[in-house]
């Protein structure tokens, strides 16, 4: 669903440009990071965020790597429970929208609604099927089905396109299949490396660039 232009065509003009807007980011930077508790909901347009929080002793813990057409944000459905951030892990290119505005179209607009559902559904089995990997597979499978899960080739702007495997920290991998950095560190020297597994389990012969977005 192209949530951008159903607002446009439901809102008036002014409306439209007090609630609805686009951004981009620069790789590194945050959307928004603990304490803050943004008043907006983040549509990925292009390119790839890491979602993730800090333990009580600062350390970094990743949750996700979301790419186009992903919502991040915060509800506001969590009673003050928040504390996550989102960082730009490539170039960036989002829709922000008023987070009332968002809400209240979730809710009242049966299509917004159905669109909505189906995310968050999509979701929830998307981090289930990992936690049932988790527990059902070997290290060594957890590590190329971490990789195989994140196979698609994501659209970035400037004309480029990103495959997560290749920007994923050990220390995120770690995170994401329930091993230690350590293991996956020896899990991706025993096969060859990073670069190595990649290049076996995925057709990189395609071209580095992709059409520009309609982002204006």
């Amino acid at each position: 669903m192209d949530l951008y232009n159903h607002l446009r065509l439901k809102l008036s003009d002014i409306e439209f440009q007090k609630k609805v807007f686009k951004k981009t980011y620069q790789k590194g930077e945050y959307i928004y990071q603990p304490p803050e508790k943004p008043n907006e909901v983040f549509e990925i347009v292009r390119g790839v965020v890491k979602l993730g929080s800090y333990t009580l002793q600062g350390e970094d813990v990743c949750y996700d790597y979301l790419s186009n057409g992903e919502v991040i944000g915060n509800l506001r459905y969590l009673n003050g429970q928040f504390f996550e951030y989102a960082k730009a892990v490539t170039d960036l290119e989002v829709i922000i929208y008023d987070l009332s505005l968002y809400k209240y179209f979730i809710v009242h607009d049966p299509i917004v609604s159905e669109w909505f559902n189906k995310m968050v559904i999509a979701r929830w089995c998307r981090i289930e099927s990992r936690l049932f990997k988790i527990c059902t597979l070997s290290p060594v499978d957890r590590v190329n089905q971490l990789f195989e899960d994140f196979s698609k080739k994501i659209p970035g702007p400037n004309l480029k396109y990103f495959w997560i495997p290749d920007l994923l920290k050990d220390k995120d991998i770690a995170h994401l299949t329930g091993l230690s950095r350590q293991t996956v560190a020896k899990i991706l020297r025993t096969q060859g490396g990073r670069k190595h597994i990649i290049k076996s389990r995925f057709n990189r012969d395609q071209p580095e660039k992709v059409g520009r977005p309609s982002f204006q």
